[in-house]
């Protein structure tokens, strides 16, 4: 079956029948992600192919009827005719979300910031459950690399990660970035993509950005440099007034350095060792952004 017919035939279960497909996002990618008009009404559905367990389509959508539905800080999950939440359509779960009429926040201080009263906002909910299907072991880590020149290194990087399986626990998001993130008609920020959004360690989520994302890598020349604006954007719009304290700061770094060892492996083999450049040169970047902030 066509990708556009199982959209169809999906479709059928919340009730629609004149359907449009509006625009496919990631089409490399195995998901199936589509803006549609169906019986006028703008819609994003999104199939995961069922090598995904159902504990994890569970898990996106209580996450989208909580933070949406309830809460009003994410697109709305869509019930099906019948209330459910998703369907499993042969090999693809399915679900539906309303569509937020917006734009991306972008790579500024001020999204920063507004994003980072938004983050501070999520991790204070109190009344979510469902864990997060983020994998917070490190151990798989170490099992990395084995034939880089600077595994030995790598592994010290390892070592001093902590379990963060123990320390503060909240809803997270996971991913938390301007890509996924928008500002709506009114102007409220939204968070969007909660693919494993729940349960899970606050400094993971509240890290992911300070490597990931505010090392500025030229892929052309190799050549980097920190965004010290956009961090202290960040941290500005998360602890207001406060600043963190010296723990906080460093349990903050160690997940900005677990969530980046992460992604090491995502881009394919070529990209380990540019990967490998960022990751030092972000860390060489603490002190630093340590000393702007109380200076």
């Amino acid at each position: 079956m066509k990708n556009e017919d199982r959209i169809y035939e999906a479709l059928k279960h919340w009730g629609f029948i004149e359907i449009n497909i509006m625009e496919q996002f990631h089409e490399e990618s195995t998901r199936l992600t589509y803006h549609v008009l169906a019986d006028g009404k703008q819609l994003l559905i999104k199939g995961l192919p069922d090598e995904k367990t159902e504990n994890v389509i569970k898990g996106n959508t209580l996450a989208h009827e909580y933070l949406g539905n309830q809460k009003g800080l994410a697109p709305k999950l869509i019930h099906t005719l019948d209330g459910a939440f998703y369907i499993k359509q042969e090999d693809y779960w399915f679900y539906v979300l309303e569509w937020i009429e917006g734009e991306n926040l972008q790579e500024t201080p001020e999204d920063e910031y507004d994003l980072a009263v938004l983050a501070r906002k999520l991790h204070s909910l109190k009344d979510y459950e469902y864990p997060s299907a983020l994998d917070e072991d490190k151990q798989r880590f170490y099992e990395w690399f084995s034939d880089k020149p600077f595994k030995a290194e790598f592994d010290a990087v390892l070592d001093a990660l902590p379990d963060f399986g123990k320390l503060d626990r909240c809803l997270i998001h996971t991913d938390l970035g301007p890509h996924n993130s928008v500002r709506n008609k009114q102007g409220q920020v939204m968070l969007i993509d909660l693919d494993d959004a729940g349960i899970g360690s606050r400094y993971l989520d509240l890290g992911w950005p300070f490597i990931m994302q505010f090392v500025d890598f030229n892929h052309d020349t190799e050549e980097m440099k920190y965004r010290f604006d956009l961090a202290q954007a960040f941290l500005k719009g998360y602890y207001g007034d406060e600043k963190p304290n010296r723990a906080e700061y460093d349990l903050l770094w160690q997940g900005a350095i677990y969530m980046h060892v992460s992604y090491m492996q995502c881009y394919g083999p070529y990209a380990v060792d540019s990967l490998w450049k960022i990751l030092k040169f972000g860390m060489e970047q603490k002190e630093t952004l340590w000393e702007i902030l109380y200076a």
